[in-house]
């Protein structure tokens, strides 16, 4: 399925969400947000990934530039903005952005149903393929720090991360994985999933998204 149909069906499934749900309602996987305000992150950053506008990414201000823009603006404007962002950014999803933008958007499918207590969608395809992207900075971050190699064992089969022999393994679903490299679990809580050894040498670099003081319980 290319990326593009993924992020459109996800897009879709927000709306659904969104539409019969409350816009105020905070969500706890994104702190100081609610749930318009996620939808006004992905309308804006779909609109800022097709015109290469990213000041802020770096020190983290780039999102809450986005939804601080559109603070006033209504749910229902914030939909059509996406609907037309969607439209010009085609060629976005053929490109190697594509991988970034499906891992955003299904990380805040979850963020949303999780605020208003809609879960479901965590054993659809797109789950995989939104840890493409994050699962490639994992084993970048651990090859540049020699760290040892990993195993991750989910329901679809094993990936090793890193170099060399595995030196041990982590055995877990592919939305757990997804929740964990998209920080949203604390250290705790990674600590308590199914490893084989002792995870402190691959605490450091799992979370790629930012990291949780806090659990988050879903």
């Amino acid at each position: 399925m290319s990326n593009a149909i993924t992020y459109d069906a996800a897009r879709r499934r927000i709306i659904s969400l969104v539409t019969g749900g409350d816009p105020d309602a905070p969500v706890e996987a994104c702190p100081g947000w609610t749930v318009k305000d996620v939808v006004a992150h992905l309308a804006g950053g779909l609109g800022d990934f097709t015109e290469g506008r990213f000041e802020g990414v770096e020190d983290g201000s780039w999102g809450e530039r986005q939804v601080g823009e559109r603070r006033n603006r209504s749910m229902g404007d914030l939909l059509v903005e996406w609907e037309r962002n969607f439209q010009v950014a085609e060629g976005l999803f053929d490109s190697p952005m594509g991988a970034v933008l499906i891992a955003e958007i299904i990380s805040h499918e979850h963020d949303i149903r999780t605020a208003l207590g809609q879960p479901g969608e965590r054993d659809n395809v797109a789950v995989r393929a939104a840890l493409t992207r994050p699962l490639q900075e994992v084993d970048k971050r651990m090859r540049a720090k020699h760290l040892p190699a990993l195993r991750i064992t989910l329901e679809h089969g094993d990936r090793v991360l890193g170099e060399g022999e595995p030196a041990g393994a982590l055995r877990t679903s592919s939305f757990e994985l997804l929740r964990v490299l998209g920080g949203r679990r604390n250290e705790d809580q990674v600590r308590k999933m199914d490893w084989d050894t002792d995870p402190g040498p691959w605490l450091g670099v799992l979370p790629v998204l930012g990291r949780r003081d806090t659990a988050l319980a879903e």
